[in-house]
């Protein structure tokens, strides 16, 4: 996956670099450059568990999906005050959803709050 985004981003560049005619459109090259950077980095950050499964050798769907859910419900629980609206957040119609997932996950509720 890796060496596909690789050569994307080459080819995006090579096209970007045939864009430059003048000193100002290089500065704002490299000011997109440093951005686009930043924004990687903030979301490798954001999605280690992502970047795991990418790096191994596995098509395991169902094990990828449970991975994405557990971080979504974690992140979505960070954010709220309460269960119910975590179940918001992720677009839930109910808060008993959310509850059963974070039972299949594992997932405790630290505040004990269920509505």
């Amino acid at each position: 996956m890796a060496i596909e985004d690789d050569t994307m981003c080459m080819h995006y560049t090579l096209e970007r670099l045939s864009d430059i005619k003048t000193e100002t459109d290089l500065t704002e090259f490299k000011k997109e450059i440093k951005h686009n950077l930043g924004v990687n980095e903030q979301w490798r950050r954001d999605n280690p568990a992502y970047l795991e499964l990418l790096a191994q050798d596995d098509f395991d769907v169902l094990r990828a999906v449970k991975t994405t859910k557990d971080k979504y419900v974690r992140r979505a629980l960070e954010k709220s005050k309460n269960v119910s609206s975590a179940s918001k957040l992720l677009g839930l119609k109910n808060y008993q959803t959310l509850q059963n997932w974070m039972r299949e996950l594992g997932i405790e509720d630290d505040n004990n709050i269920r509505k």
